[in-house]
């Protein structure tokens, strides 16, 4: 046990109160990861109107081109929403964003399929172009290298923790992940200073009643 004796309660005053002070809190990097999944074999519909979807898991697959079958993977637009809002509503300071694919490619011209931030710019990425026809792949990447932080963090924190997205056009989406990590400046709750400021005063309370028994003493 620390003895307090050899302080005075001048310096333990000042000790306590610098974990008082405003803008002493200290960073905290803080991760959220959020996941959709689906079947990599979803069910399929025969002759599809343009535009019409349907439900694979968390994602939701629509027919944007020529071909007849929807849910083969082929001339088709998958979306889902990355939903944090159970870990977070907002946030800042955004230092990585993980995404992580399970793909089946079922047609070559997926040398063409592009991913995108609902909102954003769509973005074409190297590692998709180069996947075998009909096997299932994943792909990892990380987000910053296409989009700002502040735009995901605008995202994000206009869909209270959720980030919409959307893969086209020629590949199933099975699986989904993104990780987010940020570096927060994670202010003392109010309930820790209430703790500090008891501490300060008891503290100062047993010195000064030892002070005094020591005057006593010698006395």
């Amino acid at each position: 046990m620390v003895s307090l004796k050899g302080f005075s309660v001048a310096t333990v005053a000042v000790v306590l109160s610098s974990c008082l002070i405003p803008g002493k809190a200290l960073a905290s990097r803080l991760d959220f990861t959020a996941e959709a999944i689906g079947s990599s074999t979803p069910a399929t519909i025969l002759n599809p109107s343009i535009g019409q979807t349907l439900q694979n898991g968390d994602f939701t697959i629509e027919r944007t081109g020529g071909n007849t079958i929807l849910g083969n993977g082929i001339d088709e637009d998958t979306s889902w929403s990355f939903d944090f809002s159970d870990l977070a509503t907002s946030i800042n300071d955004l230092l990585q964003a993980k995404l992580i694919l399970d793909l089946t490619p079922n047609n070559a011209l997926i040398t063409t399929d592009v991913f995108g931030i609902i909102g954003l710019d769509t973005i074409t990425i190297d590692l998709i172009r180069n996947l075998p026809v009909r096997t299932k792949q994943s792909v990892s990447l990380d987000l910053l290298e296409f989009y700002d932080s502040g735009e995901i963090e605008d995202v994000f924190n206009a869909n209270s923790g959720k980030i919409p997205v959307f893969y086209g056009d020629d590949a199933i989406v099975s699986r989904a992940e993104l990780s987010l990590s940020t570096g927060e400046r994670v202010p003392e709750p109010t309930a820790t200073l209430g703790i500090l400021a008891l501490g300060a005063l008891g503290i100062s309370s047993v010195l000064q009643h030892e002070l005094k028994q020591q005057k006593q003493t010698k006395q």
